[in-house]
């Protein structure tokens, strides 16, 4: 059995924890307030969800799919405040720069950056001839 170098785990768990943060943050802003705007309300809510799935996922399984999906998660949701601070989504828009929002877009560039570099890592070993099971996956594991 091949096992992760712990750096990698580092990058992993920390990337599940910085999409922890955004969910919650979602999560918070949907009970505050955002509840009662129509189909934004419900967005956050599924990112809160979607958050929380992902960080689970890459709690418990080194597999790309988890850092990807995370990826998604947090590019999606900077694209989504962009648009609602400059111009309208689904008929909202935001009207300033409010903490949550600084703290969210944080914790979410936090992520990308940090799951692409768990991204990296592990591509790079794995075409590592010096790395045991390079360019294969480990016994007992799926690709992706």
């Amino acid at each position: 059995m091949t096992t992760v170098p712990e750096s990698d785990d580092t990058l992993r768990y920390l990337g599940g924890a910085l999409i922890l943060v955004v969910g919650a943050i979602h999560l918070q802003q949907y009970l505050d307030f955002i509840n009662d705007v129509p189909t934004i309300g419900e967005l956050f809510l599924l990112n809160a969800a979607g958050a929380g799935a992902i960080a689970v996922i890459l709690a418990t399984r080194p597999r790309s799919l988890g850092a990807l999906s995370g990826i998604a998660l947090s590019a999606g949701a900077l694209v989504s405040i962009v648009i609602a601070l400059t111009s309208s989504l689904f008929d909202y828009s935001e009207p300033s720069l409010r903490f949550p929002i600084v703290l969210a877009v944080i914790a979410e560039l936090a992520a990308v950056l940090t799951l692409m570099a768990y991204l990296g890592r592990r591509r790079a070993r794995s075409e590592d001839p010096e790395h045991p099971g390079a360019g294969r996956a480990p016994a007992g594991t799926r690709s992706g």
